[in-house]
């Protein structure tokens, strides 16, 4: 498996037809990542709930897991240790977004091996362009 680095918010191109699983329990914010994501040429899914999260990563295994870990009843650790181990699950792309504060996610990220995180604080238009700097040496 790849070591994640966890990454803030950068500015590239983006690149189109990924797949996006949003996992949030807000429908507001899960409407706007969406949209976003969409117009920007990505494939989104949602599931607003976080009952069934792991059997719907692997049915649909995305490319890219933006997961909010405030949700409730919602076991982080477990979900991560299951990705992480599942040889067809173990590259999926996992970003939290969270209305937690910067450092806090970042801290998350770090002390839990996540690839980066996606402040709902930040310019939201941008979420595909940050989604795609994990795709970057695909793309040489």
């Amino acid at each position: 498996m790849k070591r994640a680095i966890c990454i803030a918010h950068d500015q590239r191109d983006v690149v189109t037809g990924r797949s996006v699983l949003i996992v949030d329990s807000n429908l507001l914010d899960v409407l706007e990542a969406e949209s976003h994501l969409v117009r920007d040429g990505f494939r989104v899914s949602k599931l607003t709930g976080s009952n069934g999260a792991l059997a719907r990563i692997e049915y649909e295994k995305p490319e890219v897991v933006l997961l909010d870990i405030t949700m409730a009843r919602l076991n982080v650790q477990e979900l991560l240790e299951a990705l992480r181990s599942d040889p067809e699950l173990e590259e999926i792309v996992v970003v939290l977004y969270s209305n937690l504060d910067g450092p806090t996610l970042q801290q998350m990220c770090r002390e839990n091996n996540i690839h980066g995180y996606f402040s709902k604080s930040m310019d939201i238009t941008r979420i595909g362009q940050f989604i795609n700097q994990f795709f970057v040496e695909d793309e040489v």
